[in-house]
């Protein structure tokens, strides 16, 4: 963020430039993204001269291919960010936090096959704690392929296909430890095309309701939490990193709080990361703000 970069950014609202410069040897049959993990809160993004498009939110990721754009030396990419308050926007006009300008999180290149795993969700069905469903998502040439699913803690590995547009939804029994605070349970999980692979760590959990009670894996769950904003604990401005995440979850575990409410926007994917590791629930406050019907 550029508030605690420079005193007299400390309280600007408006536009700030940003530029950066690399040189880039693309391996063959490889495609490049740009990813931003988080730009507060309009941004304009521009490679070697040419406008990539625009991105409104301030705490959502998105990215641009660039295969066909990145050169082996002399790239460069512009960035103009936009903080002013809308009465549409997050946050609002009339805000109670503050509204950090800039890049507030890392921005990267993703180096992915010509045919990647572009999504996936596995998943305890809906009320079971046996029974996995899920789906894969490919992207690229080759669409129709086999993908296995793997977890190889219990020896478990089952193979489907997509079809032929690159979807596959499946479902399958195992005999898995649920996920709770008490014992948060991950395991490796790897999604394997031809073309790709991707590996996770996933607790797997069964969350619904009865009446006014709260369920998890089948029993009453009482909730004792706490509220966090995306600030950082131990310095001014921003929490994006493991480390700021594993600050606040601490703290929290240290009060006795079996989850957090994130308010008021999607955190990081570190902060959720984190929380599965460390046996809290998160209540993902999205997409409800206080002035935005």
């Amino acid at each position: 963020d550029w508030n605690t970069q420079r005193e007299s950014l400390l309280f600007y609202e408006g536009s700030v430039w940003y530029k950066r410069s690399f040189d880039y040897a693309k391996p063959a049959k490889k495609r490049l993204f740009l990813h931003f993990g988080a730009v507060n809160y309009l941004a304009s993004v521009y490679f070697n001269g040419e406008e990539l498009g625009q991105h409104e939110g301030g705490f959502t990721p998105f990215d641009f291919e660039i295969t066909d754009r990145v050169r082996a030396t002399g790239n460069f990419v512009i960035l103009r960010v936009n903080d002013v308050r809308a009465k549409e926007a997050v946050p609002t006009v009339n805000t109670d936090w503050w509204n950090y300008g800039g890049i507030t999180r890392p921005v990267t290149l993703v180096e992915v096959p010509e045919t990647f795993i572009e999504d996936y969700s596995i998943q305890f069905e809906k009320g079971s704690t046996r029974e996995i469903k899920g789906s894969v998502q490919l992207n690229g040439t080759e669409l129709r392929q086999n993908v296995t699913i793997r977890i190889p803690e219990v020896a478990l590995s089952k193979t489907f296909e997509t079809d032929d547009a690159g979807r596959v939804e499946f479902s399958f029994s195992a005999d898995l430890t649920p996920w709770s605070p008490e014992n948060p349970k991950l395991y490796a999980v790897e999604i394997g095309s031809a073309t790709d692979r991707v590996m996770d760590r996933i607790g797997f959990r069964s969350i619904r309701v009865r009446d006014t009670e709260i369920l998890l894996n089948g029993k009453s769950l009482f909730l004792r939490g706490i509220s966090i904003h995306e600030e950082a604990a131990t310095r001014p401005g921003r929490a994006w990193s493991e480390d700021d995440a594993r600050t606040l979850l601490g703290w929290a575990k240290d009060l006795g709080c079996n989850f957090v409410r994130l308010a008021h926007y999607p955190h990081s994917e570190a902060m959720l990361r984190v929380a599965d590791q460390t046996g809290i629930l998160v209540w993902e406050e999205v997409p409800v703000y206080w002035t935005i019907e």
